[in-house]
Parts: structure tokens; sequence; C-alpha cells
């Protein structure tokens, strides 16, 4: 997984740091949930759903930062309760 987190640029927000670290998430989980996971579309923001948790985010084109091809910024990340 650390070739995905490599290529891929993951910003996330304020409010998403502190949930990641209060819910023992890392970079490489984010990313395999944004790659690997069941996605939904609620409003204008993404919702990937993998392995008991869910991360919210919005994607950018790739024009707009040319470095990287795929660029995400995460919005927040959540345990799903059953």
């Amino acid at each position: 997984m650390i070739y995905v987190t490599k290529i891929c640029q993951i910003r996330p927000s304020a409010h998403a740091k502190t949930k990641t670290i209060a819910g023992g998430f890392d970079r490489e989980n984010i990313t395999e949930a944004i790659l690997k996971g069941a996605k939904r579309i609620e409003q204008n923001k993404i919702v990937a759903s993998f392995n008991g948790f869910e991360v919210v985010y919005k994607q950018y084109p790739y024009n707009l930062y040319k470095q990287y091809p795929c660029n995400y910024f995460i919005i927040t990340v959540y345990w799903k309760v059953k």
C-alpha cells in the first residue's frame, strides 16, 4: 500500500485529522477504502465503505494538481454503526 500513497495525494481537513486519530485510522486504511471500497454519492461528496468504516471525500481533477494522478480531499472518516 505504500506505493498507492506515493502516487495519490490525500489532503485531510482539520476535522478528518481529528477523526482519523480518534478512530485509529492511518493513511493506508483511508487509501484502501478510496481505491477498493464500495462507493456511493451523497450530494456532491463520495462515500467509500470498506472494512467496517466509511470515508467521505471529494475528488479533484487531474489537471488541477498535475503532480499526482489522483487527488482526494478527505472530509471525515468514521466507523459504521450496525
